[in-house]
């Protein structure tokens, strides 16, 4: 699952389409109320908000224009340099100057002169000889994140492309027609392959969805629909459709926003496995993290206090089991706290890459020159997703050494006699003893996933290309990590509530937000005996816990929810659809 599968837009219909506006809807009838989840107690929806291309733009402003929080303006004065840019571009292509890309070839053609007379004809060879993408589609919400990400670069005026070719991408964004982009194709040295499937649509060819449907057409019946026309590209109009990282850097914002989710929800995962045990709060003391000043380890330590707070164990009227726990116990601030260091600072990385002018060759607009460069290089973002994904397999080493612990004390005690007859007796769901077999594997994928893939680039283009970053490989390896890591916790969570529910005596008050993802799941286990369907929604209900952030809305189950009595909760997250 994509990090745009997880972090699903906003819509107003089942289908899961909605156009994007120009202007926000409050402009004209007002706020909306807010949508409270029945489950977590939390705001679900908010009214859409205006993302301006041009503004300083980060991760979350990619996220909510891709999922349909935000609409999309372009701010005030942001097409003068567009402008600008293009007057140079004319007079370069009037003067003959040797350009890459403008009247030169590309690649290993770079030195090979385009005549006056082929190069309109050459912005369509551009796009279709670089239309090599395979594989799967990519979900819309990542297609339009790229859309925006390429926009906001654009007005930079590095690119000297035409203000006809920005208005006419940013036209696909707010009318909602969705270029369709296969997975399989960048090398992380510019998504060519990709972005060519977008200017495929812009010329009339290709392959879109069809605004506010469900529904792939060719590119030219997408425009259309929309009240369109296909783009005649302008000179070097392809280049810098093709010439950029966009699709790497807007997947990369979304992955980055989702695992900050699934880092927030470790840490109550986390909780709830405290409570079960009765662990030693001293670790998560707030002198004790301050005293190693970390900014993650105490942003972790303080969600972890927050939502045992008002529970018995946290206010002492519950005492601990041991006076010093394991380290999968002990270290967890610090082991999520390095998760939250990282992306921190991959956060910081990608907001550059969104405002930044990325091509190469670079328009000058003070010199009035082109450049060569190799600003297309996003290796900093490669080895930053390379390091996520190590920074995620730790937290799930602990994950799953907790899991460990958990079946343990299930077992703890009880002589096999009665385990045996508790079973018999049973008749509804039994959590199995063996998912430490589970948590294992799942582990397991993630230490093997962790592996750096930048390092694995070959050398492209006839030997001119000879170093690749391989970045967009290690973002989508770092997604699918991220769906293994949410099972892991899932799994862990299950066996939390099932150790709590089995104390003899109970485990006293647990804090509010524990207490609800306890709740929940015991509630699933008692309407299902099938594992697999436990642990997605456990994987669903963990999606959907809200602790005030604006992207926790998260879309209802892929396979249908096992609790027939939540029709209620899932008619609401249904209108997130």
């Amino acid at each position: 699952m994509s990090a745009a599968e997880l972090i699903e837009f906003a819509p107003e219909s089942r289908d899961g389409r909605r156009p994007l506006e120009v202007v926000p809807r409050a402009a004209a009838s007002g706020p909306a109320p807010p949508q409270i989840c029945p489950t977590t107690g939390g705001e679900m929806h908010k009214q859409p908000r205006v993302v301006r291309i041009g503004d300083r733009l980060t991760p979350e402003d990619v996220a909510d224009v891709a999922i349909g929080h935000a609409v999309v303006t372009v701010q005030d004065g942001a097409r003068e340099r567009l402008v600008r840019a293009r007057r140079l571009v004319e007079e370069t292509l009037a003067a003959g100057t040797p350009t890459y890309g403008l009247n030169r070839g590309l690649g290993p053609l770079r030195d090979s002169e385009i005549p006056a007379d082929l190069i309109a004809d050459f912005q369509r060879y551009v796009i279709l000889s670089h239309s090599a993408a395979i594989g799967e589609p990519l979900s819309r919400i990542e297609s339009r994140a790229a859309l925006l990400a390429r926009l906001n670069t654009l007005v930079a005026g590095g690119s000297g492309a035409s203000p006809a070719l920005f208005d006419a991408l940013l036209a696909l964004l707010q009318r909602d027609v969705i270029p369709v982009i296969p997975d399989q194709g960048s090398v992380g040295a510019g998504d060519l392959s990709q972005l060519a499937a977008v200017g495929e649509v812009l010329l009339g060819a290709g392959r879109a969805w069809l605004p506010g449907e469900d529904r792939m057409a060719p590119g030219g019946e997408a425009l259309a629909a929309a009240g369109l026309s296909p783009l005649r590209l302008a000179a070097k109009d392809a280049l810098a459709l093709v010439g950029s990282n966009a699709l790497s850097v807007a997947t990369a914002a979304l992955a980055q926003r989702r695992a900050s989710l699934v880092a927030e929800r470790a840490d109550l995962v986390a909780a709830l496995t405290l409570e079960a045990v009765g662990a030693n709060l001293s670790p998560f003391d707030a002198t004790v993290l301050a005293a190693r000043p970390h900014a993650g380890q105490q942003i972790s330590g303080s969600r972890i206090r927050d939502v045992l707070a008002g529970g018995d164990l946290a206010g002492g009227r519950r005492g601990s089991a041991s006076l010093q726990d394991p380290i999968s116990l002990r270290t967890v601030p610090q082991v999520h706290g390095a998760l939250i260091d990282h992306l921190d600072e991959l956060e910081r990385t990608l907001i550059v890459e969104l405002n930044c002018a990325p091509d190469n060759p670079f328009l000058d607009l003070e010199r009035g020159v082109f450049l060569s460069n190799g600003n297309f290089s996003i290796t900093n973002i490669a080895i930053g997703f390379d390091g996520l994904r190590i920074a995620l397999a730790h937290l799930a080493g602990l994950a799953e050494r907790r899991v460990a612990i958990l079946v343990r004390r299930l077992r703890q005690g009880v002589p096999l006699a009665d385990q045996v007859q508790a079973v018999a007796s049973a008749t509804g769901y039994v959590t199995p003893v063996i998912l430490t077999q589970t948590a294992s594997a799942l582990v397991s994928r993630v230490k093997h996933a962790a592996t750096p893939i930048s390092l694995t680039g070959t050398i492209v283009g006839d030997g001119v290309e000879d170093h690749s970053s391989m970045a967009y490989s290690s973002i989508r390896l770092t997604e699918d990590v991220l769906d293994l890591v949410e099972r892991l916790l899932a799994v862990e969570a299950l066996l939390a509530a099932t150790v709590i529910s089995a104390h003899p005596h109970g485990c006293g008050l647990l804090g509010p937000p524990v207490e609800r993802l306890r709740a929940a799941i015991v509630d699933v286990t008692t309407r299902t005996q099938a594992t697999a369907e436990v642990i997605d929604w456990v994987v669903e209900a963990l999606r959907r816990e809200r602790r005030g952030d604006d992207l926790a809305e998260m879309r209802a189950p892929a396979v249908p929810p096992p609790v027939a009595n939540h029709d209620q909760e899932i008619a609401r997250h249904d209108q997130l659809h």
